[in-house]
């Protein structure tokens, strides 16, 4: 019988992990977006927002690989914190636009504008909490991802927003996977890396 031995990895050795994931999800999202938009030969917004959705499907899945080949040799505290570290990516891809919808309709005086602050209450609420209350991380994360498939299945009325809330739900969905796979994992064998 082997044993598996968990590292217990500082946030700063984590840090090249990241940067290496986001790279490669980047560059994969970049790639397959192209390819895609160049497949589907159509001009404009019929080719751009399949190309962005291929794009963050792409990017999310390798994200999610990479995630788990991190957390497949790591304990259990260190698993949750990929999982609140990677709440703050969700953050900037979901508030990001907000902010740009709130200012772009709030210059025009219309009361659509409030999406836009939704958008970014709804990206943070998870972070927030996370910060607050870890015990209710789950149930929070859950709670915004139905808002987020919610705008994925109502992509006729918001096709411009659907790379967005894909990847902002895909996010959700990853820390959730994180979360559930941190408490599956025994806290035995844990060894302290440097």
């Amino acid at each position: 019988m082997t044993e598996h031995l968990r590292h217990r990895l500082p946030t700063t050795a984590l840090v090249p992990r990241y940067v290496t994931a986001l790279i490669a999800a980047c560059v994969a999202g970049v790639i397959s977006g192209l390819g895609s938009a160049h497949f589907l030969g159509s001009n404009g917004f019929q080719r751009a927002v399949p190309a962005l959705l291929v794009a963050v499907v792409v990017g999310f899945a390798v994200l999610a690989v990479s995630a788990f080949l991190v957390a497949r040799q790591s304990d259990r505290e260190t698993i949750e914190r990929i999982a609140r570290h990677l709440l703050w990516v969700v953050f900037v891809v979901g508030a990001l636009p907000g902010l740009i919808w709130f200012a772009l309709w709030l210059s025009a005086g219309s009361p659509q504008s409030l999406y836009g602050v939704a958008a970014v209450v709804l990206a943070g609420l998870p972070v927030l909490v996370a910060a607050r209350r870890s015990a209710a991380l789950p149930l929070t994360t859950g709670f915004c991802l139905l808002f987020g498939i919610a705008a994925v299945l109502a992509w006729h009325w918001l096709f411009l927003l659907l790379p967005i809330s894909t990847a902002v739900s895909g996010g959700w969905l990853l820390v959730l996977a994180l979360l559930w796979y941190a408490r599956r994992r025994r806290p035995e064998n844990v060894v302290p890396s440097n």
